[in-house]
């Protein structure tokens, strides 16, 4: 796992206890020195259970996303989702609701150091696709 996520983990001294509630479905409890954080995580078959790291890393770039939008229509505008389709309010919803957890669960200067770290790794992967060095 990335540098920064094992940082956020080990500054928020987060553990995490999952159980399997189903085939490839887990039930999984993030504690910290600050918050609790539960999900069921859904697994493809042909991997292992979540670990931590996966976790945060994933919650992290989700949180991410949000912080793209002012407001719900701008999100559903620019990722092309209907805002009459059922599904589309509880998504978003859903969305905020994780960025929040996360927040607490790493604390605010935790979780700021991580996005900031994130946003550093992402941006020096993008200078380093072979599409984006200029051959001289």
């Amino acid at each position: 796992m990335a540098d920064f996520i094992d940082d956020a983990i080990a500054s928020a001294e987060l553990t995490m206890d999952q159980t399997l509630k189903q085939k490839n479905l887990y039930a999984c409890t993030l504690t910290s020195r600050h918050n609790t954080m539960t999900r069921d995580i859904a697994m493809e078959a042909r991997f292992a259970p979540p670990s931590l790291g996966n976790i945060i890393y994933y919650y992290a770039v989700r949180a991410q996303e949000l912080s793209y939008y002012d407001d719900i229509t701008e999100w559903a505008d620019d990722l092309e989702y209907d805002l009459s389709d059922p599904k589309t309010i509880p998504n978003y919803k859903q969305l905020v609701s994780d960025k929040t957890d996360i927040r607490l669960l790493l604390g605010e200067t935790n979780y700021q150091g991580m996005m900031a770290a994130l946003e550093i790794s992402q941006a020096m992967s993008n200078a380093m696709r072979p599409d984006n060095i200029s051959q001289s």
